[in-house]
């Protein structure tokens, strides 16, 4: 495998990467929820994908649309059940971090039973590849790069050109500015929940395919995504979350193809020489 493929390998992880980290950091930005189950709905999108498809074989469009719309019905469905209760009662954020560890925990034990530990992996067959010379390309890495392309040039849109967009940008700002000017928290916050969570559910439709998931993934891969939103900035979500994604997946896969056994002793170097010496990011 020459150091190109392993490039390209990085790239396509990195869209993985971004797509969760971007759900996860637009939740973090606007409502302040460190939101751990998170990775739950990654997990939810996968498995669903992977139930539709590899045992029910349904197309491969279908089967990935319900696993969107399954996470992001999870995510809102969260919000609304535990979050906001935990709230109104008095809770405080830590009560909420607390709340969302639960969630994640019970949802990864119910995984755990239902799957045995064993991966779950959507597809059937070998991945299709593209070879140019000495060069082998796996075709999902290029579809993964295009999706997060044309993905973060649509939420670029979204927060820029619409009305909701402006709302959510509003609630990062300042929140009780925002609900004093006339922003419906409420709705705002559901169409946060349910971007972010659509965002995880691509990103586990695509894992599935690809890899195939485990209980443990959504935790790993949520880890991976809470660094690369802390190496980008929360202050420019997008370019930020982007840049640090993109530096996670390349690393992760040179560190994997060099020293398999430095991959996540890698990441924990870059977070914490990040917090050392610039804890605001690098956009922040």
């Amino acid at each position: 495998m020459t150091l190109l493929q392993v490039l390209l390998i990085g790239l396509g992880l990195a869209g993985y990467y971004a797509l969760v980290a971007i759900g996860f950091g637009l939740i973090f930005a606007t409502v302040k929820v460190f939101h751990i189950a998170h990775g739950t709905v990654f997990l939810a999108g996968g498995y669903v994908f992977f139930i539709f498809h590899r045992l029910l074989d349904f197309p491969i469009v279908w089967s990935g649309l319900a696993g969107v719309l399954v996470a992001s019905a999870l995510g809102l469905a969260i919000d609304k059940a535990i979050y906001l209760p935990v709230l109104r009662r008095g809770g405080g954020l830590f009560s909420v971090f607390i709340a969302s560890l639960g969630i994640a925990l019970v949802f990864d034990s119910l995984f755990l039973v239902w799957t045995k530990g064993i991966a779950s992996v959507a597809r059937v067959g070998n991945l299709q590849i593209l070879e140019a010379g000495r060069i082998v390309v796996r075709l999902i890495d290029l579809w993964s790069i295009v999706a997060v392309a044309v993905i973060c040039g649509a939420l670029y849109l979204w927060l820029h050109r619409t009305g909701t967009g402006l709302r959510v940008r509003a609630l990062t700002d300042n929140e009780p500015l925002a609900a004093v000017v006339g922003v419906d928290i409420g709705r705002t916050r559901n169409a946060i929940f349910l971007v972010a969570s659509a965002l995880a559910g691509i990103a586990g439709v695509f894992t599935a395919y690809d890899t195939g998931i485990t209980p443990e993934t959504g935790l790993r891969v949520l880890f991976i995504g809470v660094v690369a939103v802390t190496l980008g900035g929360i202050r420019n979500l997008l370019l930020g979350t982007i840049v640090g994604s993109l530096s996670l997946g390349i690393l992760t896969a040179y560190a994997g193809f060099l020293f398999p056994t430095w991959v996540t002793l890698s990441i924990f170097l870059m977070m914490i020489l990040l917090l050392l010496f610039r804890p605001q990011g690098i956009f922040g």
